[in-house]
């Protein structure tokens, strides 16, 4: 069961692990806002041929800012928590979502993408997707599949492991 739990709801004993979005991740975001505002800013900011924009482009250049805005701001605090308990997607102006260690009943790392599918029944959708993007992946990886109950099954890339 997917649950609506904030990580600092997480049980005492072992402090939960936070993964964070990668340097990577940061930097790829931050050149293209810079390139941006180098390249699309600066004309928005001047008038063009001496007249002033008009309305539907400015509101056009306005609503592309606004997503970059949020683009930077999601990636930055985007994370996920590992506690002793449950794991959590935190993601800005989104639920937080979460899933109990314990229902977990199968994990799958795909094949083609970093991030993990962790499955609550192994014959539906995922309970959780973590995404990729995040630091310290294989040890996110790592730090999962030790924690799923026994009879949980590993799937992807890195099965023979288990």
């Amino acid at each position: 069961m997917v649950s609506q739990a904030k990580p600092e709801s997480a049980p005492g004993g072992n402090a939960p692990r936070r993964f964070g979005t990668s340097n990577f991740s940061r930097f790829l975001v931050l050149s293209v806002a810079v390139f941006w505002l180098v390249t699309i800013g600066s004309e928005w900011m001047s008038d063009v041929n001496g007249k002033l924009a008009e309305g539907s482009e400015i509101a056009t250049d306005a609503v592309v800012l606004g997503l970059l805005a949020y683009a930077l701001f999601a990636v930055f605090q985007r994370s996920v928590v590992v506690g002793t308990e449950e794991i959590w997607k935190v993601r800005p102006l989104w639920w937080d979502r979460s899933v109990q260690i314990s229902e977990i009943r199968r994990v799958h790392v795909p094949t083609t993408a970093s991030g993990l599918w962790l499955y609550t029944d192994p014959d539906r959708k995922p309970a959780l997707k973590t995404g990729g993007g995040l630091e310290d992946s294989e040890e996110l990886e790592e730090m999962v599949t030790e924690s799923i109950p026994s009879d949980a099954e590993i799937t992807g890339h890195r099965e023979e492991k288990h």
